[in-house]
């Protein structure tokens, strides 16, 4: 877990339990295994402080006295798997507190951002809110590299199928899409979170000394996750058009083997023809008493396959 100190701007290297002055301002970084050690510092309520340790998909905006608290479902593509994870923030008048695993590309940014200080304004409480708008960000960035990620994947599969078809594409195809459909599922939440921001009243809008600098951020915020909502519908539709690539890929492998088989049949009736009428049982047919019969009725099968092999090849169904 990391503390910095936002009047100071300093990170805080021993955190104990009197690290926190209400007169100063923070910015909070943990797992949800440390949040128990800012439990009681911060005043967190149980109901968030239970639902920040454990993974759910309904994003949540809850509007306390103390703070806001929001919860939302990020994604990344890693190698050819959805990872979806939980951000869980609270926002204070004086504090940021972001909670989410080590792993998590929002924990290595809000780290660095901490060590890198200069990012941030020299007013602290701008810093909150500013904070809170390079997560958002850092969200719909990842979001766009995902995609296009996935968009990759696609058109690998699109290019394959136009090479040579079997059973592993519909594998493939089904893989793809539930990629495109479980990314979609998750940015469609982010939709709302403006919305409700503006109607709620949240800390975003409360103060009049950065009410136009977070109404910025929350358009270009908004318009960031529409695109990316956008981006992300379009995925998904190409990935459903695979399904039926895929399918006339099938059916035209299926009429060129029926195709194949129908000049089969007819190059072979002649020749049925021609056994069936010397398996019969009469006594007097001439060719059967002929020395070159034999050779002869072989060699007339032989030349009626090559020349309906000839004549199929001019007509190009062969």
């Amino acid at each position: 877990m990391y503390v910095l100190n936002l009047n100071t701007k300093k990170v805080i290297e021993n955190i104990d339990e009197n690290f926190y002055c209400k007169e100063s301002s923070y910015a909070i970084l943990c797992t949800p295994e440390n949040l128990t050690f800012f439990k009681d510092i911060l005043a967190i309520d149980e109901t968030t402080y239970r639902d920040s340790l454990r993974y759910d998909d309904v994003t949540k905006l809850l509007l306390y006295d103390e703070y806001d608290y929001l919860s939302l479902n990020t994604f990344e593509i890693k190698e050819k798997q959805t990872i979806i994870e939980e951000v869980n923030i609270y926002l204070a008048d004086n504090f940021i507190l972001v909670v989410v695993t080590e792993e998590h590309f929002i924990f290595k940014l809000i780290k660095n951002i901490m060590f890198q200080s200069p990012m941030l304004e020299e007013n602290p409480q701008v810093d909150i809110f500013q904070l809170n708008y390079f997560i958002f960000k850092e969200i719909i960035i990842s979001g766009f590299e995902s995609l296009e990620a996935v968009e990759d994947m696609i058109l690998k599969i699109e290019d394959d199928l136009s090479d040579k078809i079997n059973d592993s594409f519909s594998d493939r195809i089904n893989y793809v899409r539930g990629l495109a459909r479980d990314i979609v599922k998750t940015i469609r939440p982010l939709l709302y979170i403006g919305d409700r921001a503006i109607k709620e009243n949240v800390r975003y809008l409360k103060y009049p000394e950065v009410k136009n600098f977070c109404a910025d951020n929350m358009q270009r915020s908004d318009l960031g996750v529409d695109r990316l909502y956008n981006f992300a519908i379009s995925t998904r539709e190409l990935a459903d058009k695979l399904l039926d690539i895929y399918s006339s890929k099938v059916g035209e492998k299926t009429n060129n083997l029926i195709t194949k088989l129908t000049l089969v049949t007819a190059i072979s009736a002649p020749l049925t023809i021609i056994t069936g009428i010397y398996g019969m049982n009469f006594k007097h047919m001439p060719e059967l008493s002929w020395i070159y019969g034999y050779p002869f009725i072989l060699l007339m099968m032989f030349s009626i396959v090559i020349i309906g092999v000839i004549i199929f090849k001019i007509k190009k169904f062969l």
